[in-house]
């Protein structure tokens, strides 16, 4: 599974854009934004982030309220 990032743009150094390497090396843009932390936002929910929080909130919240690993 790839991991997404997102770096300066070449072309336009006032746009930001997300995408991952290919196993060959090759980048893979999957969208452009002129906000770093749009461009982070958009990283950490493509690398799973929401998933994570949501399991963790679950197991918080779940029981007596004692979090149990």
């Amino acid at each position: 599974m790839a991991s997404y990032v997102y770096i300066k743009s070449e072309r336009n150094p006032d746009i930001f854009t997300v995408g991952f390497y290919k196993p060959n090396g090759e980048w893979e843009p999957e969208s452009d934004y002129t906000d770093s932390e749009k461009a982070a936002e958009r990283v950490a929910w493509l690398n799973g982030v929401n998933a994570v929080r949501a399991t963790l909130d679950e197991a918080l919240n779940s029981g007596s309220g004692v979090y149990r690993p």
